[in-house]
């Protein structure tokens, strides 16, 4: 179901209204909140983060068993980004929730 801030070219490309009117509001524009995003309103987008996150770790420490420090490192940093995005997604799941 296409959102109202969208409209569709004669081409079929999808682009987004610049300075769209709130109904009812004049002269303000509508702004896109994070707390309207499917990733935030399901609780499985962060699970899936953290399950990555479980995958990237069990990679690093087989590369470091295997001598391979750099890529284990590299493996880590990934493992932490993982952690980054899935623990941030849960915390505005749970506002999310919260609100409701």
């Amino acid at each position: 179901m296409p959102s109202r801030t969208v409209t569709r070219k004669p081409t079929g490309r999808v682009t987004a209204r610049k300075g769209v009117v709130a109904a009812g509001q004049p002269g303000r524009t509508t702004r896109w909140e994070v707390q309207e995003s499917r990733s935030v309103r399901s609780g499985w987008v962060w699970r899936g983060f953290l399950m990555l996150t479980l995958l990237a770790v069990g990679v690093a420490l087989v590369m470091a068993g295997n001598h391979q420090s750099t890529l284990a490192a590299l493996w880590g940093v990934i493992a932490v980004g993982w952690l980054a995005t899935s623990m941030w997604l849960w915390r505005q799941h749970t506002r999310y929730i919260r609100t409701d």
